[in-house]
């Protein structure tokens, strides 16, 4: 099936578990440092892809040592010894974000995010989660060599995260390792999001689908109409920071109920797993200085969830 440039494709999570049988149809395990293992839906797609920033703090880790490349904190768990890469030392008050590209963090019944610390010593942490990488959601502190966390209580119905930001809390730090150590980052809770670039559907200031829109609406159906599990979806309007507030969110909301009245043409889902929300301006996914990033931001986000 092919897509535009725009379309970015994150996959979708869902827990196929028979009730009867008890038997798990997709994901995988992992070592939870513990003793025991990690079962995540979405296999390896879970985990942390990229660092956007890492602090090393006061204190930081000998340099001689593999642990202070970021970079190992990504991918799946695969620590082995102390003096083997593997493993982030954040440093004392040292921090590091890092950023989910082919997957997002939403809140499911159950843990969310699974936070993997090694070494000898476990430190706590800080952990903070955030759209966009600038307005932060604080979690709290976490401790434990795998760490569940279930973020419900601190976010809202249907919110999207890609960013996860880790700092050290322990009182005590010092050592060739100061800090927490982090092996790796997953976030549990994950979904497909496909982003449609709006100069693909509608003309510039309009809400009215373009006669071409229909051909890359009618291939996101049958990609959503092929997803297994049962699912929940969320159609969000984006603009970019031309005109208004007030004008580009009514611009958003009506661009949004575009696209899903084109989709639901093809979709057969309850009215009340639909959820058209025009964030307008607000979440802007590249520079709005610019005319490329303009056009980055405006587009409609189509989110496949899952039904809890």
């Amino acid at each position: 099936m092919k897509f535009t440039i725009y379309t970015i494709l994150i996959f979708l999570f869902t827990f196929q578990v028979s009730a009867q049988e008890g038997d798990r149809t997709s994901g995988k395990e992992y070592p939870d440092g513990e003793g025991g293992t990690v079962y995540l839906p979405l296999g390896d797609a879970s985990f942390a892809d990229a660092v956007v920033s890492n602090h090393p703090g006061e204190i930081p880790p000998d340099e001689d040592l593999p642990a202070v490349r970021p970079e190992y904190t990504l991918g799946v768990p695969d620590y082995t010894k102390p003096s083997a890469p593997g493993f982030l030392s954040l440093g004392c008050d040292g921090s590091v974000v890092l950023q989910f590209t082919d997957n997002i963090l939403i809140d499911v019944e159950g843990p969310d995010l699974y936070v993997f610390e090694v070494g000898p010593a476990v430190e706590p942490t800080l952990l903070e989660i955030s759209y966009d990488g600038k307005e932060w959601i604080d979690v709290g502190k976490i401790e434990g060599a795998r760490a569940d966390v279930d973020i419900a209580p601190f976010v809202k119905e249907n919110d999207v995260f890609n960013y996860v930001r880790l700092t050290n809390a322990g009182k005590s730090c010092g050592g060739r390792t100061p800090g927490a150590d982090i092996d790796a980052v997953a976030a549990v809770g994950s979904g497909y999001r496909l982003s449609l670039n709006s100069a693909v559907l509608f003309d510039l200031g309009e809400a009215v689908l373009q006669p071409e829109a229909k051909k890359e609406l009618d291939a996101i159906a049958m990609q959503i109409k092929e997803m297994p599990g049962n699912m929940r979806v969320v159609v969000e309007g984006h603009t970019d920071n031309i005109g208004t507030p007030q004008v580009n969110e009514e611009l958003s909301i009506e661009r949004a109920q575009a696209v899903w009245d084109e989709l639901s043409k093809e979709i057969t889902i309850d009215e009340e797993l639909v959820s058209i929300q025009g964030r307008g301006e607000s979440r802007p996914v590249a520079n709005n200085d610019t005319e490329e990033g303009r056009a980055l931001n405006r587009r409609v986000d189509i989110l496949i969830l899952p039904d809890s």
